[in-house]
């Protein structure tokens, strides 16, 4: 284990440059960079550069697989500027220390993607060669906070934008190279948690087949599931442009429901707005899966949530289960849905409400 204490005594760092009064030419990462100096010769002296100019402050070795480029690194961590003012962060606690805490996101390890141009450049070499399980407290100066790359610490205080200097503080949760695997094995140990609900039981009472639970063998195509929970009153397949309604609940693996067109499941769950009009929505059929649509405006919606209709009869209730190829990819969507997350849709075909 490496340590290094600093005392954080934020003070000008004018008071450590020479010549303050003189105006001086100079490009703005040469400015920043005489700032940084000054900064960490009061909080941090003796810490030396490491890698491409990063300031390693405590890190804790780990023991798993070792994150390399060109993977995903499952990471959980804090980020703050050099005052000590937090500007991201994945924990729950920490956002109920800011008093920020909604209980509608999630809270949790999010994946960075170690591939160059993909995330910021001192961040990425703080990051790789650390295993999973360890944790690591870096400063970054801001002319490494770029998402540009270089060869050199260097060529990126020559030609790097400016950015801020940041502290992070992070830990490997996991790291993969083949994020699609990751997400479906994900799914297959979600069909043995006993402690998340869906449909009002616990998953492994509700994911199972023959006696045992849903395996990768039961995927009805690449990253889908689909398990019927009431029968359908007619067997029939739906024809193009007919119309149906439904009630829907989504979720992540964790059991966040993140949204609903249920007033009693969005008031349990937070997401109540008196704006929001509640009951059944209307879906309208397609030729295909993919020309499902949503509501009296036909919006389209999401693959996975399309392949669970699909599936579907009248008066059928039933959960799709997908990985996020079929959902909202490497973006997420708002602070409920973070990148690469598999989802659950429980949806139940329902009567035409009346007027």
């Amino acid at each position: 284990m490496k340590k290094t204490h600093i005392s954080l005594l934020y003070a000008t760092a004018c008071l450590f440059l020479s010549g303050c009064a003189h105006t001086v030419e100079e490009s703005t990462n040469e400015a920043d960079k005489r700032y940084f100096d000054a900064w960490l010769t009061l909080n941090a002296p003796g810490v030396k550069p490491e890698g491409l100019g990063i300031y390693v402050l405590e890190e804790k070795e780990g023991s798993g697989a070792e994150v390399t480029a060109e993977g995903y690194a499952l990471v959980d961590y804090v980020a703050s500027d050099l005052e000590g003012n937090i500007s991201s962060y994945t924990g729950s606690e920490t956002a109920k220390q800011l008093g920020t805490y909604a209980e509608t996101s999630y809270y949790g390890p999010k994946f960075w993607l170690t591939t160059d141009g993909t995330m910021q450049a001192g961040i990425l070499d703080a990051l790789k060669g650390m295993k999973v399980g360890g944790s690591k407290e870096v400063i970054i100066p801001s002319w490494l906070m770029s998402y540009s790359t270089y060869s050199t610490g260097a060529e990126y205080l020559a030609h790097a934008s400016s950015s801020s200097s940041a502290i992070y503080e992070f830990t490997v949760k996991d790291f993969t190279k083949d994020i699609d695997q990751w997400q479906a094995d994900s799914i297959v140990r979600f069909f043995s948690n006993p402690t998340v609900k869906v449909a009002g039981k616990p998953a492994d009472e509700v994911f199972v087949k023959d006696g045992a639970p849903m395996t990768m063998a039961d995927t009805l195509q690449a990253g889908f599931f689909y398990k019927q929970l009431v029968a359908p009153s007619d067997t029939t397949t739906f024809k193009n442009d007919t119309t149906v309604y439904i009630n829907y609940t989504g979720k992540l693996l964790n059991g966040l429901v993140f949204d609903t067109n249920i007033k009693r499941v969005a008031q349990d769950n937070g997401l109540y707005s008196p704006s929001k009009t509640y009951g059944p929505v209307k879906i309208t059929w397609g030729e295909k899966y993919s020309e499902i649509t949503m509501g009296s405006e036909n919006s389209s919606v999401i693959g996975g949530f399309a392949l669970t209709l699909w599936q579907m009869r009248a008066m059928e209730k039933g959960v799709g289960v997908f990985w996020s190829a079929l959902g909202y990819s490497y973006s997420g969507s708002g602070a409920s849905i973070p990148p690469y997350s598999p989802l659950i849709f429980e949806i139940e075909l329902v009567a035409e409400p009346e007027d």
